[in-house]
């Protein structure tokens, strides 16, 4: 019963939320083919089915169900083993918006439970009685609710947001500056899931947040102003941050999609400090910020032309620091 409790929780929350489920594939970096034969669409319709066959199937049909969901929860098991290989954390949507929180060392003990609880429905089904069979013939012993206290405490712990430390920006004080350490957010590109410090470790990153959904007019002028900005902070690589994956956000403005990356879950936007949208921040390559967070275009414009100043005088200061080396 636990299990059939999980799998609908499961189960509900991915339908209501789809988008989602096919997000999360794309992140683990599941074999392509599962999307293409919909697997992310299929897979909650499958955990209700599964869910339905414990209730249900009677005698030694049940051992065809407890076998379903020990193998499906074998497998959720090494999806999340093998994401915490990957070198930085993910977001994990295993229960739709329920518990999306970063796939953690608390998201491998929950499903080694979820495993282990299977493991105990498949052996206990050999005995021959479906649920159906053993809920007939219930007495009045109360032992159940003992089960349904279980039942809620694990739903609880199944469900829980496990999340990263919020960011706290420091408070420096009237004539002293701190500098700020770039928050771990990922943000989807165009090959794939990447960590800002991944990105601003191969380069500086000027990222620039929009509301796509909202926002054309705001939008249209960012892409507008997106090549001038490039030229004028290069070697700085300027990017245009939408609150969806890289592929919708690169589908709206084609122009411009080595330029894009997207941000469906809001992470990035939230950890590094961004108030609102359009805004933008800064990234150095030493892992800190270099300017920012602002936001609105004129604060923008502001943060583009003090940072396009700063490399010009940089780059002036070359030449002198050769001569004098040579």
């Amino acid at each position: 019963m636990l299990l059939v409790v999980i799998l609908a929780i499961s189960a509900v929350a991915k339908i209501r939320v789809p988008r989602d489920t096919a997000s999360v594939f794309h992140k683990l970096r599941l074999p392509a083919f599962l999307s293409t034969v919909g697997a992310p669409r299929l897979l909650p319709y499958g955990e209700l089915v599964v869910a339905a066959m414990l209730v249900l199937l009677p005698g030694g049909w049940y051992v065809v169900a407890t076998t379903l969901a020990l193998v499906l929860f074998a497998v959720y098991l090494v999806v999340v083993v093998r994401a915490r290989g990957f070198g930085f954390p993910l977001l994990c949507g295993c229960f739709g918006k329920l518990g999306l929180g970063w796939i953690t060392r608390q998201t491998v003990v929950r499903n080694a439970v979820l495993l282990a609880v299977a493991a105990i429905a498949w052996v206990d089904s050999w005995r021959g009685d479906g649920v159906l069979e053993r809920l007939r013939g219930l007495g009045s012993d109360g032992w159940w609710l003992a089960g349904v206290a279980l039942a809620i405490v694990t739903t609880a712990f199944v469900v829980r947001d496990s999340k990263l430390p919020p960011f706290v920006p420091p408070e420096p004080g009237d004539d002293e500056y701190l500098p700020v350490a770039t928050s771990y957010s990922v943000l989807d590109g165009p090959e794939g899931p990447r960590s800002v410090w991944q990105l601003s470790d191969a380069a500086a990153r000027l990222l620039v947040f929009w509301d796509a959904d909202t926002d054309d007019e705001v939008g249209a002028t960012l892409a507008e102003r997106l090549p001038t900005w490039q030229e004028q902070l290069a070697p700085v690589r300027v990017h245009l941050v939408s609150p969806s994956e890289w592929a919708p956000a690169a589908a709206r403005l084609p122009d411009l999609a080595e330029h894009q990356l997207g941000d469906p879950e809001g992470e990035a936007i939230a950890r590094l400090g961004v108030p609102g949208t359009p805004g933008a921040v800064l990234l150095g390559t030493d892992r800190y910020l270099a300017g920012g967070p602002v936001v609105g275009l004129a604060e923008i414009e502001e943060l583009v032309s003090a940072a396009a100043e700063e490399i010009r005088t940089a780059g002036a200061a070359e030449p002198d620091g050769a001569t004098a080396q040579s």
